[in-house]
Parts: C-alpha cells; sequence; structure tokens
C-alpha cells in the first residue's frame, strides 16, 4: 500500500465505508513501517501479534492495549504518520489538541487538514439537522488554547458563516481551585466569566450559543441575562460537562422554551463532537452517536470486558481510527447508558454520560469544563 491510496480511510464520515474495510486500510496504513508512525512502530514491537494479520473485526481491536496514558508524554513528531512524507512536507503543521486535564497531566494527539475537515464537515452537518442558520453570529464561551473544543467552535461559526465572539476561559484553573476547597475562589472566577458573557451579549447580536452546564447555570442567576437570551438567542449548544434530566428539563421547558436546545458530547481522544439527535423530548436524556466506525463507542462492565446490555449503564470504551491517528480500546472516563447506533452502525450509542469518581489514581473533577 503506498502512502495515499487507502479510500476508506478517506472517506466522507457521512458515507462510512464497511468496519472491516476501514480496519483494514488503518491497520495497513498505520502498521506498514513506511506509513506508520514511529509511535506505533515502537508499539508493535511488544504487542505479540502482528496488526496487519490478525486485526479484521472491531472485536479484534480489544488485542491492543490502551496507549492513551502514553500521550501524556509522546513526542507529537512521533505521532505523526511517516506516509505523510515527514513533518518538513507537511502543508501545514499538525494542529496539537490536548484533553481537559480532568485525569492527571494532559494527553495530547494532533490533526492534519484531511481529518479536520472530516471531522468538522459531520459535525457541522449534524448542526443542520438542529435547524441553525447559516449567517448568525456565536458567541462561543468554551475553552481555546490546547483545548480543541474552542478551536471546533470557531471553526463551525466561520462555516455557517458567522462572526464568532468569544471569552477568556482557562478551564484548569478553575478545576484547580475548585479541588483545593478554594470556594470564594472558584465563585470569583465564575462571576468573572459570567461579566464577559453579559458584556458581549448586551452589545452584540448573538444567535448562538456555545456553553458549558455549569457556567449557562452561573448566567441564569442573573435574571436580566435570562431576559437578554431569550430576546436574541435562538440556539443554545451545552457541553464539556454533564447535565442532569430535571436540570435539562427546567432550562428547555421553563427558562428557555422558545430556544433550540442542541447537547454535544466530544472527547479529544476520539477527534470529534457530537451532537445529541434531532428532536429529542425535552424531558428524555440526549442520546448520542458517534461518526462510526471511525470512532466507535461500547458501552462495557470494566471488570469484564463485555458490553453490557442495552438500557443499561457500563464504562465507555472508545476506538478511533482515522489516517492522522489509531487510538483503540480506550477506557473512558465517563460512564453511559447503551444504546444502538441510530444508523445501525458498529458500535454503540450512548445516553447520560457521567464520570467515574475516581479514574486511575486521580479523583476526578468536572469544574467548568
Amino acid at each position: 500500500m503506498t502512502s495515499r491510496d487507502a479510500s476508506a480511510l478517506d472517506a466522507s464520515w457521512d458515507s462510512p465505508p464497511e468496519a472491516q474495510d476501514l480496519i483494514r486500510e488503518a491497520m495497513a496504513w498505520h502498521f506498514d513501517p513506511k506509513t506508520g508512525s514511529p509511535f506505533w512502530q515502537e508499539q508493535s514491537r511488544k504487542l505479540g501479534f502482528d496488526p496487519r494479520k490478525d486485526v479484521r473485526t472491531v472485536e479484534d481491536l480489544s488485542l491492543f492495549p490502551n496507549v492513551v496514558d502514553e500521550l501524556r508524554d509522546a513526542r507529537i513528531e512521533d505521532l505523526v504518520p511517516r506516509g505523510y512524507g515527514g513533518l518538513d512536507r507537511l502543508p501545514v503543521p499538525p494542529v496539537v489538541g490536548e484533553s481537559g486535564g480532568t485525569t492527571g497531566a494532559p494527553k495530547r494527539v494532533f490533526v492534519l487538514p484531511d481529518v479536520r475537515e472530516q471531522s468538522w464537515a459531520w459535525y457541522y452537518n449534524r448542526l443542520l439537522e438542529h435547524g441553525i442558520a447559516a449567517g448568525d453570529n456565536w458567541l462561543g464561551i468554551m475553552p481555546a488554547g490546547p483545548h480543541m473544543a474552542g478551536i471546533l467552535a470557531q471553526d463551525t461559526a466561520q462555516r455557517f458563516g458567522g462572526i464568532f465572539f468569544t471569552v477568556d476561559f482557562d478551564p484548569r484553573w478553575a478545576k484547580l481551585v475548585i479541588g483545593r476547597g478554594a470556594v470564594d475562589e472558584a465563585n470569583a472566577y465564575i462571576t468573572h466569566l459570567v461579566n464577559q458573557i453579559e458584556w458581549i451579549l448586551r452589545s452584540q447580536d448573538i444567535r448562538v450559543m456555545v456553553i458549558t452546564p455549569p457556567l449557562l447555570e452561573a448566567v441564569c442567576r442573573r435574571d436580566h441575562l435570562v431576559d437578554l437570551i431569550n430576546e436574541k438567542v435562538n440556539t443554545v449548544i451545552y457541553g464539556g460537562t454533564s447535565m442532569d434530566e430535571d436540570t435539562r428539563h427546567l432550562f428547555r421547558t421553563e427558562l428557555f422554551p422558545q430556544i433550540n436546545f442542541v447537547s454535544i458530547f466530544g472527547s479529544t481522544m476520539i477527534f470529534c463532537a457530537m451532537p445529541e439527535r434531532p428532536d429529542s423530548p425535552a424531558d428524555e436524556s440526549p442520546v448520542f452517536d458517534p461518526p462510526s466506525p471511525f470512532s466507535m463507542f461500547s458501552v462495557i462492565d470494566p471488570d469484564t470486558g463485555k458490553n453490557v446490555p442495552y438500557g443499561e449503564r457500563g464504562q465507555v470504551l472508545t476506538h478511533h481510527l482515522t489516517r492522522n491517528l489509531f487510538l483503540p480500546n480506550n477506557l473512558d472516563r465517563d460512564t453511559g447508558i447503551r444504546h444502538p447506533h441510530r444508523l445501525g452502525l458498529p458500535g454503540d450509542a450512548v445516553s447520560e454520560f457521567k464520570p467515574v469518581r475516581e479514574f486511575g489514581a486521580a479523583a476526578v473533577i468536572e469544574g467548568v469544563y
């Protein structure tokens, strides 16, 4: 296989290939010494099996160890597949994204324009299903810097043809002060963020607001901001932390009954964000269908590694297979309720994401993101 002849890897996420075709091409790309990354070439020496021969199905991905913790220290240069021709031949440098740092030192991945376009286009098309209009201005209250959430919000606003506004938002600082019990300091930081939100809402024509649930709750403590949002905003997109059913129902039916609410779930380790299924009832938990087979969920019993029955809670396991990156068998910090994928694609859909209390040796603190 040459560096650029794998059709399944380059397919649109809206027209996904068969899972076995994608897996076969991903194994050939990532484990050929000529095209694979230094990271996976080193890992392959420790596997005890040959991915190009032995990994053919989604179930076979469980043969791999979970390597995501190694991404806390891995050099980005070692993650880029050699098939791209070397860093000096890339049209643009890799964009580096980090995890939120909820479970310790952040993990780092990268994205190049080909996979970024695949992921962003799929997300944009899912938002179209929720009726978001072209030309509307966006307010993104999501972290930027090393966090892909802010980059995604800005790029999506531009794709819709709107002006993008944002605030200065450092979620790691908020988690730090919450973790050490500095309640007054945490509240002061939240007030600082809400003040920034108010300045923009008062002066600009905002129609789409992207925000985390804790900050939306903080905004709603100011009655005049609730009125301002009802006056100006057409759609609220929220994600980054969990929201319970009662709070979601309150927002959708009492505080903002005329506003389109769209929940999203995203993860840097699967390099995508997914909006909830369209037309979800206000009194039910949103269900999230990943762009399978490029990114897949399995909801499992972590003690047995087996899927829990549909409708039951288990821990979320993810697989990610793109030309940029191969990250299989990643046991996530979140639990969720298992559902069939709405399109009948491999893997599961998930609702009611909730973080475990501890992950590895670290306590999990959601904070404001």
